[in-house]
């Protein structure tokens, strides 16, 4: 359904009489038209250890997450005003996922064609698939304290990290070969959280292997 219809529709069913609400709905359309909505950017941008915009010594203290920034784009396609829509939790990343916004070219704003204002996402991260078979389960738990501390009320078990072990388990050498159901992947996590409490020599993604391995036993 096309703005206009849909805005007709709704203004219809609100009980105005067929005159009115034609009226009004062209109006709400064509506001709808001359004020696009901000634009997502699909695909997060990373951001690793060692790249320059990750903030030196912040991801040995475990600092991470993800930061999404609403920018206003002015017609020559530059950002005007950057503000933090979705905070990482850490004033050290927001700002320098600010900064980052600010870099970057837009599409120059034109009424009904690029909107004037777009959220752009990105994400801070230590770890990735191919690190990840040597992240320590030391590591792991610095990461873990931060996480913590910078979101109350969380769960290990939410941490990117966590998840992307999980993820690669399946295919991790010699893996048990089979993905895990949701209730399996949420046992393994606890499991594999708590071991590294107690096992800080330990690698992370074998201690999941261990706890998905106990699990199949039972």
């Amino acid at each position: 359904m096309t703005p206009s219809r849909f805005a007709l529709t709704l203004l219809a069913c609100a009980g105005l009489s067929s005159p009115a609400w034609a009226q009004a709905g062209v109006a709400l359309a064509s506001d709808m038209l001359a004020r696009p909505a901000a634009q997502v950017r699909e695909a997060d941008t990373p951001v690793r250890p060692g790249d320059a915009a990750y903030p030196p010594g912040l991801a040995a203290r475990g600092v991470q997450g993800r930061v999404v920034v609403r920018v206003s784009v002015t017609a020559q396609g530059k950002a005007g005003t950057v503000a933090v829509a979705s905070s990482s939790g850490s004033p050290e990343l927001d700002q320098a996922a600010l900064a980052l916004a600010r870099s970057y070219p837009y599409a120059p704003a034109r009424q009904g064609v690029a909107p004037s204002e777009v959220l752009v996402p990105f994400r801070f991260s230590k770890d990735s698939p191919s690190t990840l078979p040597a992240k320590t389960c030391a590591d792991f738990n610095i990461d873990k304290a931060w996480f913590l501390a910078a979101h109350p009320g969380g769960h290990a078990s939410d941490m990117e990290v966590v998840k992307m072990a999980l993820d690669l388990l399946p295919f991790a050498p010699p893996g048990p070969h089979i993905m895990p159901s949701t209730q399996e992947r949420g046992a393994i996590a606890a499991a594999a959280i708590a071991a590294c409490a107690g096992r800080p020599g330990d690698r992370l993604l074998s201690a999941m292997q261990r706890e998905a391995a106990e699990l199949s036993r039972k």
